[in-house]
C-alpha cells in the first residue's frame, strides 16, 4: 500500500463505526485492488457509496465524503 493510500485507509478506519470496522476494511481492501488493476471508476464508486457511508460514524460523514472527493478525483 502506498502511502497516500495508507493514509487514506488510516483515516476511513479512524471514522468508521466499531461495529462495522471488518467491513469496511474488507470494501478499502476491494477498493485499493481495483485501483491498482486499474478497475476501479467512477460507476463502482457510486455502488459502494452507500453501504460505505451506512459503516462510518455519523459526525464523520460529510468530511468523509470530501476527502473521497478529493481522492476520486485523481483517478
Amino acid at each position: 500500500m502506498k502511502a497516500e493510500e495508507k493514509k487514506f485507509y488510516d483515516f476511513i478506519m479512524d471514522r468508521t463505526k466499531a461495529d462495522h470496522q471488518e467491513d469496511m476494511k474488507h470494501l478499502l481492501a476491494e477498493l485499493m485492488e481495483r485501483r491498482s488493476t486499474n478497475k476501479l471508476d467512477k460507476m463502482y464508486l457510486m455502488s459502494v457509496v452507500p453501504r460505505a457511508l451506512s459503516y462510518l460514524d455519523p459526525d464523520s460523514v460529510n468530511e468523509v465524503k470530501k476527502v473521497v472527493s478529493e481522492f476520486s478525483a485523481k483517478l
